[in-house]
């Protein structure tokens, strides 16, 4: 350290200039932080509350006679309810107790025939033939052309 007059002037000068540089990048920090503290609460935690506010307005609003669907994924018909719980009717003379937090979703009527409509079989289809029973109990069932011929081009381990 200098005693000149002239060489404190200076020193004195650069640590102003120093401590005004750095109170501005503390300044321009805090405001970083805060926006990005602002944009986190915007794109997650707001949208998240909006879901779970409607979520628990289904599940309140549930009334016996909807298709709902349970977290588990079972589908049912909802036969009693009360403020805790909600009674469903999973199939004939099925009924079954659950949490009203239980339910997913209600089941738009769409939903349940688009899951209802599977292809049946006759029961003639189903059964077997004579002819198809005595070709498998003799092993003889390789008349179909895109059987398996029993050569293996698979790898054994």
């Amino acid at each position: 350290m200098t005693t000149t007059t002239k060489g404190t002037t200076v020193l004195a000068t650069a640590d102003v200039l120093a401590q005004e540089s750095a109170g501005g990048s503390n300044i321009m920090f805090l405001i970083m932080i805060v926006g990005f503290i602002a944009l986190m609460y915007f794109v997650m935690i707001r949208p998240q509350r909006k879901r779970q506010r409607e979520q628990q307005d289904m599940q309140s609003n549930v009334q016996p006679g909807a298709r709902v669907m349970t977290i588990g994924g079972l589908y049912g018909t909802v036969v009693d309810s009360d403020d805790e719980t909600i009674t469903i009717e999973a199939s004939d003379d099925t009924f079954l107790v659950f949490a009203r937090q239980a339910v997913a979703k209600v089941v738009s009527p769409a939903e349940t025939e688009a899951e209802t409509t599977e292809e049946t079989v006759s029961e003639e289809e189903a059964t077997l033939s004579d002819e198809d029973l005595e070709k498998l109990a003799n092993g003889d069932d390789k008349t179909d052309g895109d059987k398996h011929t029993g050569k293996s081009d698979r790898k054994e381990y």
